[in-house]
């Protein structure tokens, strides 16, 4: 009876655990009701329209997000120039069928993206084959209007545009309530919204950049296994928009029970890697103190 008294203490003190683990960090919530950045700045988005691929010139071509490039969990591959190199991190991986989804080249070759969580790191490959990782600076944040998320996924649209990826969850953080896609424009350090509302997409999760126009005016979009063109001008400069930062959406304002994001079904391996969703020690302390103080009455009780 004994062992059966201290099995149900430990099991009541695992799910006081997990319920405290759950939810968003203050870290976390701080940075989705951060204002924007003083060094970047939130433009009008961009309308994307459907299209027929036929409507396109049989010579027009898209180019793969990842440029070329291909990657397992902590190596990079650049086939054509026979360029193989490992990097000290974990890059976002899907398995072998899909090599390339955690990285990419841009156009002219000099610069790759790697994502490993919530960070994208910059690599500069030079003409003869080498590399080294330079600074980058992304927006980690949606920070247009409505409910907040994380931007993760970067890749090169060009050589000076990148286009990420965000999903918002509900309050639970059990459901994804649509996918987003947006642009950022290196040179004008300007981010932009992709609007999507044209496509009238019954269900959006998932949703990502399979390639791109060659003229930077067309994407190919995945989502799930359903894959389509559509017209989006990511080569004009973006329309700023005048801060200071919309107001926050009330559900995301701090609170104990916040959500955490949960992590797109597509990265199996994303991890976040600059916000940590732990729960305070002293409330650990406190849960894992009542608990042992239970079991000791029950044992008592036994005695």
């Amino acid at each position: 009876m004994k062992t059966l008294t201290l099995i149900i203490a430990i099991f009541w003190l695992g799910l006081c655990l997990e319920a405290f683990a759950h939810g968003r960090s203050p870290e976390m919530i701080r940075e989705l009701n951060a204002p924007v950045p003083d060094w970047m700045s939130v433009a009008e988005p961009i309308k994307a329209e459907p299209i027929e691929d036929q409507s396109l010139p049989a010579s027009y071509s898209f180019r793969p997000r990842s440029g070329g490039a291909t990657n397992s969990r902590n190596r990079v591959q650049i086939p054509e120039r026979g360029i193989e190199f490992q990097v000290l991190h974990e890059i976002d991986w899907r398995g072998i069928n899909e090599e390339g989804y955690g990285v990419s080249l841009n156009t002219d070759g000099t610069k790759l993206v790697v994502n490993t969580g919530m960070t994208s790191r910059l690599y500069e490959i030079t003409s003869d084959g080498e590399h080294r990782e330079v600074p980058i600076r992304l927006p980690h944040v949606t920070y247009d209007e409505g409910l907040k998320g994380f931007i993760t996924g970067w890749s090169w649209a060009g050589n000076d545009v990148l286009v990420g990826r965000a999903e918002i969850t509900d309050e639970t953080g059990d459901e994804i309530i649509e996918g987003r896609l947006y642009v950022f424009h290196m040179g004008e350090r300007a981010l932009a919204r992709l609007d999507l509302s044209a496509l009238n997409l019954s269900d959006n999760a998932g949703l990502e950049v399979a390639s791109i126009g060659e003229n930077l005016e067309h994407l190919r979009v995945r989502v799930g296994d359903r894959e389509f063109a559509v017209k989006a001008d990511l080569k004009s400069p973006l329309k700023v928009l005048a801060k200071p930062n919309p107001t926050p959406a009330p559900e995301m304002q701090p609170t104990a029970q916040s959500p955490e994001p949960i992590k797109s079904p597509k990265a199996g391996t994303t991890q976040v890697e600059e916000q940590s969703s732990s729960p305070p020690w002293p409330v650990v302390a406190a849960v894992v103190m009542a608990a042992l103080g239970l079991l000791w009455v029950l044992l008592k009780k036994r005695e």
